[in-house]
């Protein structure tokens, strides 16, 4: 009997513990009267410092990233990148015997697309990678084989959309060859009308690339067997393209151009749209955004001016670069960006 009550007051016990708890909880604890005191903490974001990111006098290959982010150049076998907002640098080394034959930033991304050449011993190679910045991951595309000594590559241009890039080799006494590569990383050698290809240019939204004849003073688009003609332009040259697909061209006359022409390679040339740059300018000098903006570099004076709206915008030191919103110079070893609004 002892034991049979001991067991029944411990189990009552218990009941009472567990109400009592109950209760505060209904009561108190999740009660819709209880006040409560709270405070908002606040997360201070750190203070960025006005950075300097220091360019040394032999850098070679100066550009920067589509949205300026990141800059980059070439100095002894060594490519560095450099975050312009923080400072920091990453540095990618090549093997002995690796040379870096050309390397660029994508065109939509902090990617750059690199070149590496290295020799064999019945031929030289070049060998196509990815570098993604942010992952600070570098991938391989494609090796292409089969080059001599004297081959270099000496533009690439690559369309984000198709996964296609075009490689211009050139190679003296040997003419120009074009290489397209696509997104199975299969090679095949691009047929062109012209044994002398000067600057070449690629769509965004179709497969298509786009280059100058400098023999015939020309513009071809690859898949079509007659060149581009405008009415009135005799000596046609390659500007750039927007994201519309939109091609801009150039009539160069002694080394200079005043006008641009500008319209889809589907469509009649005899239709195309004039801007009229109202100078004589250096081809160089003269850039097309994405959005078809059109500017123009004044060296002498450190201006950018917009074509179409008139704003312009100064600058101090040498012209590297323009990205998506704004301009990069190097001023006395340091790196300077104006932001175009």
């Amino acid at each position: 009997m002892k034991i049979f009550r001991r067991i029944v007051i411990w189990a009552l016990i218990s009941l009472v513990v567990q109400f009592a708890g109950l209760f505060y909880i209904n009561n108190y604890f999740l009660s819709s009267n209880t006040k409560l005191e709270t405070k908002k903490v606040l997360k201070s974001e750190p203070k960025k410092s006005n950075v300097v990111i220091k360019i040394p006098q032999d850098a070679n290959n100066i550009k920067v990233s589509f949205d300026g982010k990141y800059a980059s150049y070439y100095a002894q076998n060594v490519l560095t990148v450099i975050d312009t907002e923080t400072g920091y640098e990453k540095r990618i080394e090549f093997k002995s015997g690796v040379d870096l034959s050309f390397y660029k930033w994508l065109k939509d991304r902090n990617r750059i697309l690199i070149a590496e050449k290295q020799s064999s011993d019945s031929d030289y190679s070049f060998n196509m990678e990815y570098y993604d910045v942010d992952k600070d991951i570098k991938e391989n595309i494609k090796k292409i084989d089969g080059f001599n000594s004297k081959t270099q590559i000496s533009d690439i241009q690559e369309s984000p959309l198709t996964n296609v890039i075009y490689i211009k080799m050139v190679s003296t006494g040997k003419g120009t060859n074009i290489y397209r590569v696509n997104i199975m990383s299969e090679v095949q050698k691009v047929q062109t009308q012209s044994y002398m290809i000067g600057d070449i240019g690629i769509l965004s939204l179709k497969d298509a690339l786009i280059y100058e004849d400098s023999l015939y003073n020309r513009i071809y688009v690859s898949g079509q067997d007659k060149s581009l003609n405008i009415p009135g332009v005799e000596n046609p040259t390659w500007v750039g393209v927007d994201e519309e697909d939109r091609i801009y061209l150039g009539d160069l006359k002694n080394g200079k151009i005043t006008k641009l022409y500008y319209g889809n390679v589907d469509g009649q040339t005899n239709k195309y749209s004039v801007v009229d740059l109202r100078e004589e300018v250096d081809k160089k000098d003269v850039y097309v955004s994405n959005n078809g903006d059109i500017y123009v570099n004044d060296n002498l004076q450190g201006i950018v001016r917009n074509v179409i709206n008139g704003k312009q915008y100064k600058y101090y030191g040498k012209f590297v670069q323009m990205y998506e919103g704004g301009i990069v110079s190097i001023d006395n070893e340091k790196l300077e960006k104006v932001l175009i609004q």
